[in-house]
């Protein structure tokens, strides 16, 4: 019988997939392969992503960088080869995605049936070696306790701020009082030689028959102020000041101190040259920094502050009497460390408030406020001071 040219095909019988495993397979041994192979899929996922996401600069380059080469032609030729590969990469990471389907399927029912009430999905234990990524999850419980501690110490921040807070509202600036009558020369002599005991690192000369005294703060700072002395005749009670040399850093500091306030007194403008002996360590009181701007600006603005503040101090009953309690004992040693208004000369006492009725410190209140007067020199960068 001739052979049909022509035959018909017909398919055989389909065979039903078994779910049951042999008897020689062990379970546990058939998940752990699987979860290998979904470990390893996903690691494959993770190094192409990667790649990914270099893949538009790397492509960008030749245009960004254009003038290296030499025509237009290689140009293009090169950034066509990278579009090039971006595109199978970005098919390869597609085509993996979707072969590697059946491990978020798995994942999705793993969820569903192990998953506790809270969500949280219980780990698949594996011998295989864990990919870098997973180990930086395993290492998250870690980062988790460095963020509880850095919010404990935002929390203490925050307390610290909000004490201070509170204790600048007990505060107020004070006015200073400006010189406006011409100082007489003894007036003068003697705020030079205060001056003299108080900053002996700087040198001090008069010069021209005492019509101009000179302030030289030494190195590294280098600079020397000359002050033009008031005469008699003059118009104004205003101390003008000058520099030698005029570099961007005197222009700076010659403008803070030409507009400085209470112009007419000498001490007021001595004791401000004398901050200029920090001027490249003292960082800025607004900004807490020491330069700022294109060409590193210092903070060279200086201003006299006087701050009025309430401080608590003890009554007789718990402290003794007031003058005692204007000392503390340190712990041990028996030594007496001085308060704060006898350790700053600068810190001052309104005469008002000593003079206050005892009857205040005498009643209910174990806990008496006193007023302390406090003056200081704070730094500003021309910008912040604006």
């Amino acid at each position: 019988m001739a052979p049909d040219p022509n035959p018909t095909i017909r398919p055989g019988p389909k065979a039903e997939p078994s779910n049951a495993s042999s008897p020689s397979e062990d379970p546990s041994q058939t998940e752990e392969t699987t979860l290998v192979s979904a470990l390893s899929l996903l690691h494959q996922m993770h190094q192409k992503l990667a790649l990914l996401r270099e893949s538009i600069p790397h492509m960008v380059q030749p245009i960004m960088k254009a003038s290296a080469y030499p025509t237009p032609e290689t140009l293009f030729d090169e950034f066509s080869k990278r579009t090039l590969k971006a595109s199978e990469d970005l098919v390869d990471f597609t085509k993996l995605v979707s072969d590697g389907r059946w491990v978020f399927d798995k994942a999705s029912t793993s969820r569903r049936e192990n998953g506790d009430e809270s969500g949280e999905v219980k780990r698949w234990k594996s011998s295989a070696p864990l990919p870098h990524y997973l180990k930086d999850i395993a290492e998250g419980s870690e980062a988790v306790g460095k963020d509880k501690e850095a919010k404990k110490k935002e929390e203490e921040e925050k307390k610290e701020k909000k004490r201070l807070e509170a204790e600048r509202s007990k505060e107020r600036e004070l006015e200073i009082a400006e010189v406006k009558e011409f100082e007489s020369e003894d007036v003068r002599r003697g705020i030079i030689e205060e001056f003299k005991k108080e900053h002996g690192d700087l040198e001090i000369t008069p010069e021209e028959d005492g019509k101009v005294l000179k302030v030289a703060i030494p190195k590294p700072v280098g600079l020397t102020f000359s002050i033009d002395i008031l005469q008699p005749t003059a118009e104004s009670n205003r101390y003008t000041v000058s520099l030698p040399t005029s570099s961007y850093l005197h222009i700076l500091v010659l403008r803070s101190i030409t507009t400085r306030p209470n112009a007419g007194s000498l001490k007021y403008l001595l004791d401000m040259i004398a901050t200029y002996k920090t001027i490249y360590k003292t960082k800025c009181n607004k900004c807490n920094k020491l330069t700022q701007g294109p060409k590193a600006d210092l903070p060279v603005i200086r201003r006299l502050k006087r701050i009025a503040k309430l401080v608590q101090k003890e009554s007789k009953e718990d402290g003794g009497s007031s003058q005692d309690n204007d000392k503390m004992d340190t712990s041990g040693d028996n030594k007496v460390v001085k308060g704060a208004k006898d350790a700053n000369p600068k810190i001052k006492k309104e005469p008002e408030e000593e003079e206050q009725p005892k009857e205040e410190n005498d009643g209910t209140d174990d806990v008496a406020e006193v007023e302390l007067v406090e003056e200081f020199w704070v730094t500003y960068h021309e910008g912040c001071a604006a």
